[in-house]
């Protein structure tokens, strides 16, 4: 499903054996004694980040250091901070949020001097001297970017968002009890990583909600899942829209598919737990019409500011209108660019859409990102659609912000209007394949390989218990009481039980193939067969892999906690924080992967239903008939996989003539709701 999303460097590897089991590539690797100092480094500048006041020496450190340009590779970033900071840089008490001019000016300033520090150490009292005088949340944001992205912190743990900012995660009523743990919390005597815990019980927002015809609310515990939206942050911050690939050392020929490809596939998972709970396809919306879908957060900002919320059936706001305008100039132009085949360059030249790299260009348009090849002709939907959407009001000032919950990466998925406006952008990708021709037969059939079989244990879904701990993003009256306790927030979230996918395959010949897993709907909401050829566009990649075939019969068991996109979440910092400090002190090996996050595993079915959901596998088996790609990723690690387009074979419109062969395989699968333990959630 999201094999290709968040790519930081492709590079094509030898002839490589890379059965489904035992890769040749490494994900886990034993932590050196450098890595776990820098480690327990960045987690020293992240302690209680809003209070840096409380490590006496720490703040001492900060204060003492001084900005010097020649500690910098990039010089004019560090002389255009320094000048920027002389005249005033946005103020604490200013909600932070990415998507408003002046801070993606301040956030690429404040990223690019963390980055160029010329070592480690120089980089870490950079991050003390800026954790004590920026506003916090442009501090957190830019420096998340920099561990990621600096080649001298490669594979460090950063703590979970919702660790970080509980309140972009969990609403007013939580925080409010967290303000008065010992009286509203159940203590937990030295629940996790030896620490007492006090354990909040949360519910997702709709519990405060009473409008029954409000449907929407019915996916809360999707759309409001923390892990989900954590991936999300992560997804969109390996290539930061405002940064260009050329200054980043980063390959300029798949962002924009990353971009396209991601969303799609998280739209087509949405898709699945609409049709779990009775609800069919979204509508789309004319802004010279009313938007249907309402929005209530619940949720406000550390300064009291309450996110923005949407009446259902709202006229769009006044203050909207030229936004709107724009918006419409952009898409159209972006259409002519799809129907036509050609986009206009910043230098007046033409670029061809429909060639390998027309994606990759359809992509950043849309994005508007910095990698556009005409940013100001085509403009930012992405960004433009989020500001119209949020129905927040225009800013007094250029500080004083009432951000959206679409303006933050971690609260975007919680708006209904967060998967409209994606589908909106869809249009335009659709329209870009429409004008591509079916694959051949002889690209896609591949007689010498035959699925003889697929079988799939019984897909049980449940929902269980989760303790995430907000202690470090919540304020503290001093270093004594953050030691003297967590706080932690409990919430039942959707899992499912393990399954495993065997697929029996007889090859003419040993090949290493590519064996790709979709799972889409069998039925729409009324259970009505849907017709694959019109519909292949709702079915996710689940998995994707290498695999050597031998000659003759193959049986290939695939376990869900394999593929390759999931892993189970980070543990809590605090438990990790202590495997550091005990491999700092005792020497202990300390075993770490690569992939320091990823798809929640436990997500990756559908919710379903009681009796059981209807839907099906597409199996698809290809030969790799050029060296595998291994791609590496700064956070979700890395992945061997063939060469051919993103979403293969569902990439193209279907010919019902050509799409089938021995290498095609469907399955029809039931997906089956345990209720037991569900009396505890509202939904």
């Amino acid at each position: 499903m999201f094999v290709r999303l968040a790519v930081l460097c492709a590079l094509a590897v030898g002839w490589v054996s890379a059965q489904a089991y035992k890769p040749d590539y490494q994900n886990e690797y034993v932590a050196s004694e450098d890595f776990l100092l820098k480690q327990k480094r960045v987690f020293q500048i992240l302690y209680h980040v809003t209070q840096p006041r409380l490590k006496a020496d720490l703040y001492k450190e900060g204060q003492e250091f001084k900005i010097e340009v020649h500690n910098y590779i990039n010089k004019d970033a560090a002389k255009e901070f320094l000048h920027r900071l002389e005249h005033g840089m946005l103020p604490h008490d200013t909600v932070f949020s990415i998507y408003y001019p002046r801070i993606i000016e301040e956030t690429e300033c404040v990223f690019k001097l963390m980055y160029s520090a010329k070592d480690f150490d120089t980089f870490y009292k950079t991050a003390l001297f800026l954790r004590n005088r920026l506003n916090h949340g442009l501090f957190v944001y830019s420096f998340y970017l920099a561990v990621i992205h600096r080649p001298d912190t490669k594979y460090i743990r950063l703590p979970a968002p919702y660790e970080m900012a509980p309140h972009l995660f969990y609403n007013d009523e939580l925080l409010e009890k967290a303000h008065h743990v010992k009286e509203l919390g159940q203590l937990e005597e030295k629940h996790s990583a030896g620490y007492d815990c006090y354990i909040l019980p949360y519910n997702y927002s709709n519990h405060y909600l009473s409008d029954e015809y409000n449907y929407e609310q019915k996916l809360n515990y999707f759309t409001e899942d923390i892990g989900l939206n954590a991936y999300y942050f992560y997804l969109r911050n390996q290539f930061p829209f405002f940064l260009s690939s050329e200054e980043m050392g980063w390959p300029k020929t798949f962002r924009g598919m990353e971009y396209i490809y991601g969303h799609k596939q998280l739209f087509a998972r949405y898709y699945l737990e609409r049709l779990s709970n009775g609800l069919g396809h979204i509508e789309d919306y004319d802004y010279s019409r009313k938007f249907y879908s309402g929005y209530w957060p619940t949720m406000s900002y550390p300064n009291g500011m309450q996110f923005p919320s949407r009446p259902r059936n709202s006229h769009f706001p006044r203050s909207k209108f030229h936004k709107i305008q724009e918006s419409r100039e952009y898409e159209t132009r972006i259409g002519q660019a799809v129907d036509s085949g050609i986009a206009y360059t910043k230098e007046g030249k033409t670029a061809k859409l429909y060639t390998a790299e027309g994606l990759n260009v359809l992509g950043n348009m849309i994005e508007g990102n910095a990698d556009s090849c005409n940013e100001q002709y085509y403009g930012s939907i992405d960004m433009l659609g989020r500001s119209i959407l949020g129905f927040n009001v225009a800013p007094l000032t250029p500080a004083k912000l009432q951000p959206s919950a679409l303006e933050h990466f971690v609260t975007s998925m919680r708006d209904p209007a967060f998967w409209r406006l994606y589908k909106r952008f869809f249009h335009h990708y659709y329209r870009f394949k429409a004008n591509q021709k079916p694959y051949k037969p002889e690209e896609i059939q591949f007689y010498e390989f035959k699925i003889e079989s697929v079988q799939v244990d019984k897909l049980v879904t449940y929902f269980d218990l989760f303790d995430a701990t907000i202690s470090n993003g919540l304020a503290v009256e001093s270093e004594q009481q953050a030691e003297a306790y967590l706080i932690q927030a409990r919430q039942h979230r959707l899992n499912h039980k393990p399954f495993n996918v065997v697929v029996s395959v007889n090859a003419e010949k040993a090949h290493k193939v590519a064996i790709r897993i979709f799972l889409g709907p069998k039925y729409n909401v009324h259970m009505q067969e849907i017709d694959f050829t019109e519909h292949y566009h709702e079915f996710y990649e689940m998995d994707n892999f290498i695999y050597d075939l031998s000659a003759g019969a193959n049986k290939i068991t695939r376990n869900c906690h394999d593929f390759f996109f999931v892993d189970h979440e980070p543990e809590p910092s605090e438990v990790y924080w202590q495997k550091v400090a005990k491999g700092i002190e005792s020497g202990e090996q300390l075993k770490l992967q690569k992939r320091i996050f990823a798809f929640p595993e436990r997500l990756l079915l559908p919710k379903g239903r009681p009796e059981g959901m209807p839907l099906q596998l597409f199996v698809h088996v290809a030969p790799v008939q050029s060296d595998p790609v291994l791609y590496t990723s700064r956070v979700f690690g890395d992945s061997l996989v063939d060469d051919r387009a993103y979403n293969y074979p569902l990439d193209r419109p279907i010919s019902e003539f050509d799409f089938h062969g021995a290498n095609f395989f469907f399955k029809d699968v039931l997906v089956y709701h345990q209720i037991e333990h569900d009396h505890t959630v509202i939904f």
